[in-house]
């Protein structure tokens, strides 16, 4: 890594420190660092029990260990999911002490997202939060993924399912919608709130207006 990359890096974690100053949590009832040895190895990994994504930051000190990367981690956490942080192999003339700073912090993401979608005016109706809403999504959409971080941004509840591995059960609501012609085979992104099915959102600027338009 160069000198700018560093002073990059060095700057980026001043700035996710200060903004966690405001919101931190050492300790979250939905986001638990998980610790797995394996011989000398010690592996550690956040486990996100929650609907939502969390921005965590860990970091290491120690002496007794050889780490996979020196520099502190700065991950986000999908929901329901459990991802690697880092890895520690212990020296073998030390006893294996080191300590640990663990931050979970949940605006982090909403803040990105904000930035990348600042030229867009968002207003999210208060009744969202309460409905039944489903992602069908594809391999590689990158709609979904901006539809997940649209609504994790807002705390709005979701699940998620796979077009291709939900396709029977996705056929029956599209039938029960009255849309029982829609060519699923080419479906890369479906948005379902609670009875309702939208196929025609394609790009960003139509799931914001679909959004807006929420109970107009």
């Amino acid at each position: 890594m160069n000198r700018n990359h560093k002073t990059a890096y060095s700057f980026i974690v001043l700035l996710f420190i200060s903004c966690l100053s405001f919101a931190q949590q050492t300790k979250n009832e939905n986001v638990e660092l998980v610790k797995k040895q394996n011989g000398k190895r010690l592996e550690f990994f956040a486990k996100n029990n929650d609907s939502v994504s969390y921005s965590v930051f860990l970091r290491i000190e120690t002496e007794d260990y050889r780490r996979s990367s020196n520099r502190p981690v700065l991950q986000v956490i999908s929901a329901n999911s459990e991802t690697h942080l880092i890895t520690l192999i212990k020296l073998s003339d030390k006893p294996g002490d080191y300590k640990e700073q663990f931050i979970v912090n949940k605006i982090s993401q909403s803040l990105n997202f904000r930035k990348d979608f600042d030229d867009i005016q968002i207003n999210i109706d208060e009744a969202l939060k309460t409905e039944d809403i489903t992602i069908f999504e594809s391999e590689n959409c990158e709609l979904c993924n901006e539809a997940k971080s649209l609504f994790n941004a807002y705390q709005i509840a979701f699940k998620t399912k796979n077009i291709k591995e939900d396709q029977q059960k996705l056929e029956k609501l599209l039938k029960k919608a009255g849309q029982a012609d829609y060519n699923i085979k080419n479906a890369v992104f479906l948005l379902k709130i609670k009875e309702s099915i939208y196929t025609n959102i394609t790009t960003k600027t139509a799931l914001i207006d679909t959004i807006n338009n929420y109970n107009k």
